[in-house]
């Protein structure tokens, strides 16, 4: 910028230089030199407009470009550094908005895939209750004794069917902040290795069947409570799919790029490629009874302490998580 602030000056200069000369050669009768210095006043000033409207033709294109949510536009302002480093820095803004705008669309299409899937689940759970209210209520003689003990429970199962569809969702959307503080593995994983027990428990499973190789004393700056609920879940998963003999799950902490990185793998039934595609949809389910938000909250868990989540899996050759934590 400094050299197109001098560029600017020098042209101001010359004009008023120029300007000055032609005037006082015109009053001292001189006009072949007059008009020879009024030309190049004439000059300066177009170099000057130029110069000017280089650069604001620049900008209203830049400007022009964001409106029509055109992020294609490269912006080029060479001859000087600071103006090279203008357009460069015009470049990311239009990068970055770009990045917005896509996120703004991939988070819209997100909800109205939840919302449609909301819409369709309550209707579901609402017909049949609508249905049998309104026959009871145009026909109260024929609900008497078992028909109307069988009708209330039918309408009481279909109630606490949206209720549990509710529950999900607000589980969905209200996840806390976490409240990072810093733990040694050896003892985080030993009292979720307690914590877990009595799921063992009423599946009937050993504690041998889960392996921990853990750092005793590396330490994680996570929310112990929330982690826990997305370990869990993961976890309950790799049971799920376990074979009735010979299952295993293995659980290893290690360190890649100097965070902590976190694998849970299994030689459980594995998924297809379609599946893992579809796993972290909301209410998207492989289970009979499965609410379809499990996986999508612990992805939303381990996005809020800084990291990242990513499956891989075979049909009958199981499944890997792994999972990259930020500290």
């Amino acid at each position: 910028m400094k050299r197109y602030r001098l560029n600017i000056a020098l042209l101001i200069a010359c004009i008023v230089i120029s300007a000055s000369g032609a005037t006082l050669l015109f009053i001292n009768g001189l006009w072949a030199q007059g008009c020879l210095g009024f030309i190049v006043t004439a000059l300066c000033i177009f170099a000057l407009w130029h110069l000017q409207s280089r650069l604001i033709g620049t900008m209203s294109a830049f400007v022009n470009a964001l409106e029509m949510n055109d992020t294609t536009t490269r912006i080029i302002l060479g001859g000087d550094h600071e103006l090279l480093k203008m357009s460069e820095s015009m470049n990311r803004i239009s990068d970055i908005y770009s990045e917005n705008m896509r996120e703004l669309q991939t988070r819209k299409l997100y909800y109205d895939r939840v919302l449609r899937i909301m819409t369709h689940e309550m209707r579901n759970g609402i017909t049949p209750i609508v249905s049998i209210a309104a026959d009871m209520v145009a026909k109260p003689e024929r609900y008497q004794g078992r028909k109307f003990s069988e009708a209330s429970h039918l309408l009481l199962s279909q109630a606490e069917g949206i209720h549990r569809f509710l529950d999900s969702y607000y589980k969905l959307t209200h996840l806390p902040e976490p409240k990072l503080e810093p733990v040694k593995a050896g003892y985080y994983f030993h009292s979720l290795k307690r914590l877990f027990k009595a799921e063992l428990d009423n599946r009937n499973v050993t504690e041998e069947t889960i392996s921990y190789t853990v750092p005793e004393d590396m330490i994680l700056n996570i929310d112990t409570s929330l982690i826990n609920q997305a370990l869990i879940n993961l976890l309950r998963n790799a049971l799920d799919s376990l074979p009735s003999e010979g299952g295993k799950v293995e659980i290893i902490l290690t360190v890649s790029d100097s965070h902590p990185y976190l694998t849970i793998k299994d030689n459980g039934s594995g998924m297809t490629q379609d599946t893992i595609h579809n796993l972290f949809q909301p209410f998207y389910t492989t289970k009979p009874n499965g609410s379809g938000v499990g996986l999508s909250i612990t992805r939303q868990i381990i996005q809020k302490h800084g990291g990242e989540i990513r499956i891989q899996s075979q049909p009958n050759k199981g499944t890997s998580v792994f999972i990259t934590l930020s500290t």
